[in-house]
């Protein structure tokens, strides 16, 4: 296999600010993260990612969630053939807020990995993990996860790259790493200093999928 794999045709689905999502981008242009990111999707017309990925000269496209107007299910099926036309084959969501439908994971994608703000166990069905420390913490899935941890006073949480399954924050994990929290730290504080452990944790997990499925050898790192 070459040492200089084809970058994999990839979307990026974002929500928010999109410091994740500038991260990924300033790995593939320094040739550490081998993705060909070929469109960057919104459900929010005021995200400040979409700036970001014009920036790079990366398509973007607005697709908002209007409940009033379809279901859950058709949203992810057009959602999901509106990325296939790009000619991604590899889904990242990084800082998306919106559950995605079963249709979603059912179009035919190679994969649909989630970054998700809490140390998650490598057994998906467990609701308590241990941590590094040797201690044992409830798992904190959701949208609020961050704040859960706050809220319950847990002394660590973490950041996982996993991939989706119909299961809510309940697939496989293929990266993860710690992050203490302070006594006190708020939502946007803790979020602050959480980000670049996330980016480690975005790059070692595609990478880890990248070697799972045969697109790079066990030598890149």
């Amino acid at each position: 296999m070459s040492d200089s794999p084809q970058p994999y045709p990839t979307a990026i689905l974002i929500s928010g600010n999109g410091t994740n999502l500038q991260a990924v981008l300033d790995q593939v242009r320094a040739g550490a993260l081998p993705l060909d990111v070929r469109l960057v999707v919104s459900d929010r017309e005021d995200a400040y990612a979409l700036e970001r990925a014009r920036a790079a000269g990366v398509a973007t496209l607005v697709v908002p969630f209007s409940p009033a107007l379809e279901s859950r299910a058709k949203y992810a099926v057009d959602l999901a053939a509106a990325i296939r036309r790009s000619g991604a084959r590899l889904v990242l969501l990084l800082g998306w807020m919106h559950v995605l439908a079963p249709g979603f994971l059912e179009a035919g994608f190679d994969g649909v990995l989630n970054l998700h703000p809490s140390f998650l166990p490598d057994d998906p069905s467990a609701d308590r993990v241990t941590l590094p420390d040797g201690s044992v913490s409830p798992v904190f899935r959701g949208a609020r996860a961050l704040r859960d941890a706050l809220k319950a006073g847990a002394a660590m949480t973490g950041a996982t790259l996993i991939e989706i399954t119909p299961a809510v924050d309940r697939g496989p994990v293929l990266a993860r790493r710690p992050f203490a929290l302070r006594a006190d730290d708020t939502v946007e504080s803790a979020l602050a200093r959480l980000h670049p452990v996330e980016h480690e944790v975005v790059r070692e997990g595609v990478l880890a999928w990248l070697r799972q499925n045969g697109r790079i050898n066990s030598t890149v790192e």
